[in-house]
């Protein structure tokens, strides 16, 4: 069937997914997930895609779909998880009109529907979200006017009205046919989903999003309460404390890595032991030179490695005492100031970030995709600056009234959560390739006991001098990179 073939009825019952899936994107814009700037609404001149369209075999009823659907450009929009780990869509790209004849990445063969691994989207079938990392997907199937919300791993419902609902029985040999699996009527699922952000029982973002929509840490329905969701909701006071919430966030996390780093070394020195154990037992089975000399080598390096873990394991146990006394890494009144120094660096960022995709874009102009590309990305990092800003002068704010007479260097004896200073980065280059150097120089003096005859072990040995030179000079030339910076632009971080 032709797109013109279609009846005015079915126009019509198109037009309502249509509309359904606007109030969604239109719900995520007023929840400040999307842009609406990035919401682009049909219907859209498709006439270059329709080739595209005829060699996947769409039928007219998701052609016209596909010409009255909203989009989302996810450059302007800001985000592009969409519903339970999926993604949106936007078939005006072949890419996504390809995938949407696979949407379960099932790699279907041929052209018959009952075959085991044949196709089973059908020609009137279409996804309206794509697939994030193995989570669901959004089906609508035109001719029964039906969605179905799918789950690629567990190859069932996720549909929050069907929690109960069990799959029916197969019909088809097909091992990717879902139609077993539960649905509903297509408008009734759209207007649930979109009551479900308005209701908060499902949150936008996703592991993809920024990290104000994907921190386990924060409370994102509560942050939307206090800020008068859905009835009195005030976004631009949302989206300054979300960046406040989420920079405290980083925060806890920064000040908790002295304890990460205890963990890190002890989890270290139990592999440590069991390879010294292995190696061990290598050498006492050994029954060729090379084995033996192979398993010596490896011994000697596990050995080195324990021994150089353990001072590393004080050295972080004693800074962890000093910086987290007691497992406490906060003080609670030291908190206002956590937050404030975070944000000084996120807003940096954001502002830094606006001038990059100017210069960026300006480097591209003789490629227009890859010019709008970065114009796009820098009017969302115009906005994205502008809220760390207004974030950024409350949080100090409040630290400035809440921790009179202190900084955060004074209060918790670190200097900054940032980025290093140019002198720091040499200096720790310089650490750097004093230990490297003193590796190379150990490395070598052993080798030279190893007999002629044990060529294997020789191999391995200067594959491994090979690398640590590889190292060195790799450091060297960051030590060079910092150094040209500071004679250029002087001590900067």
């Amino acid at each position: 069937m032709e797109p013109s073939e279609l009846s005015a009825s079915q126009k019509a019952r198109l037009q309502r997914v249509a509309d359904l899936m606007l109030d969604i994107y239109k719900t995520l814009a007023e929840m400040r997930y999307l842009d609406e700037d990035g919401i682009q609404i049909g219907p859209h001149d498709i006439e270059q895609l329709l080739p595209a369209y005829k060699e996947h075999g769409l039928d007219g009823s998701i052609v016209y779909l596909y010409s009255i659907l909203p989009y989302v450009d996810t450059d302007l929009a800001g985000n592009y998880d969409f519903l339970q780990g999926g993604s949106f869509a936007d078939f005006r790209n072949p890419e996504d009109v390809e995938q949407g004849r696979d949407p379960f990445y099932g790699s279907p063969e041929g052209d018959d529907f009952d075959d085991e691994n044949g196709p089973y989207i059908r020609p009137w079938v279409t996804p309206l979200s794509l697939l994030g990392n193995h989570q669901s997907v959004i089906i609508y199937d035109a001719k029964q006017h039906r969605v179905w919300i799918i789950d690629q791993e567990g190859w069932e419902s996720t549909d929050l009205a069907l929690s109960d609902a069990r799959s029916g029985i197969p019909l088809s040999r097909n091992r990717n046919a879902f139609e077993h699996i539960p649905s509903r009527p297509a408008e009734d699922v759209l207007r649930d989903i979109n009551a479900w952000y308005h209701t908060l029982q499902v949150l936008p973002g996703g592991e993809h999003s920024g990290g104000e929509w994907n921190d386990w840490d924060m409370d994102l329905k509560g942050l939307y309460r206090r800020n008068g969701w859905p009835d009195d909701f005030d976004g631009d006071a949302f989206q300054i404390g979300q960046a406040r919430e989420y920079c405290a966030s980083s925060a806890k996390y920064s000040a908790e890595e002295p304890l990460r780093q205890v963990e890190k070394f002890r989890s270290w020195a139990k592999y440590a032991d069991r390879n010294i154990e292995q190696n061990l037992r290598a050498f006492a089975e050994a029954n060729t030179k090379d084995e033996e000399w192979t398993a010596k080598f490896n011994l000697w390096k596990s050995e080195r490695s324990k021994t150089r873990n353990e001072k590393d394991l004080a050295k972080a146990e004693e800074t962890a005492k000093r910086l987290c006394p007691g497992g406490v890494c906060q003080k609670v009144d030291d908190l206002p100031l956590w937050e404030a120094e975070i944000l000084r660096h996120e807003n940096r960022w954001k502002q830094e970030s606006v001038g990059n995709n100017e210069d960026w874009a300006e480097k591209v102009r003789d490629d227009p995709d890859r010019e709008n590309h970065f114009r796009k990305e820098q009017q969302r990092a115009q906005k994205e600056a502008a809220v760390y800003q207004q974030a950024y002068e409350a949080s100090k704010a409040d630290a400035d009234r809440l921790c009179p007479g202190r900084t955060f260097e004074s209060a918790t004896g670190i200097k900054s959560l940032g980025r290093q200073d140019t002198l720091t980065s040499i200096q720790n280059q310089d650490e750097v390739i004093a230990r490297l150097q003193i590796e190379l120089e150990q490395i070598r003096e052993w080798a030279e006991q190893i007999p002629k005859d044990a060529t294997k072990t020789k191999e391995q040995v200067g594959y491994e001098v090979d690398e640590l030179e590889r190292s060195i000079d790799r450091a060297q030339q960051s030590k060079k990179m910092h150094e040209d910076w500071l004679a250029e632009h002087g001590n900067t971080d």
